[in-house]
């Protein structure tokens, strides 16, 4: 009987130090749905654009930290960022298992408020590989957020990823 209290008390205790245990935040690589000649006709300075990565996975993890009463669960998962010409700039997450709308929120709206690298024309779409309480980073080779497979029935061109950013572009308030 001893012996089962002690177990009990140590499972207790574990899951008490799991609960508490800090969040633990992972990013890996970036993709690009254009190619770097895209990429110089947008006019992009890709120091800018690198120093913005930086700056979106510093306010990712600030956010994710900021929700200190909330247990993340396992979650990896690509960020997809859209920056348009006008500075506007749209945010969808590829999860695997679907993050929580809470957590799904708190990021995207981190990103959102980032101020952008400048985009002399048209859309510049890419996404960083993220891993939330894993070292294990997503296996797709390719992101694709759920909200965009609607998007491709109403482009005109559904390879065009410039056209399915706009027919997918969330209504921000």
């Amino acid at each position: 009987m001893k012996r089962i209290f002690l177990v009990l008390s140590f499972l207790c205790l574990a899951s008490l130090v799991a609960c508490d245990a800090p969040m633990q935040l992972r990013f890996d690589s970036v993709y690009f749905f254009q190619s770097e000649d895209e990429l110089a006709k947008k006019k992009v300075n890709l120091e800018h654009m690198s120093i913005y990565t930086r700056n979106l996975q510093a306010a990712v993890s600030k956010a994710l930290k900021n929700a200190k009463n909330q247990q993340i669960p396992v979650t990896r998962a690509y960020v997809v960022v859209a920056v348009r010409s006008d500075n506007e700039v749209a945010v969808w997450l590829d999860s695997e298992p679907a993050m929580h709308e809470y957590f799904e929120y708190e990021i995207t709206e981190a990103v959102r408020k980032l101020g952008p690298f400048q985009v002399d024309s048209g859309i510049v779409v890419f996404a960083i590989k993220m891993a939330i309480n894993t070292p294990v980073h997503i296996e797709k080779a390719i992101p694709a957020p759920k909200e965009w497979q609607t998007a491709k029935s109403k482009a005109g061109d559904p390879s065009d990823i410039e056209q399915v950013v706009l027919a997918a572009w969330p209504e921000y308030e």
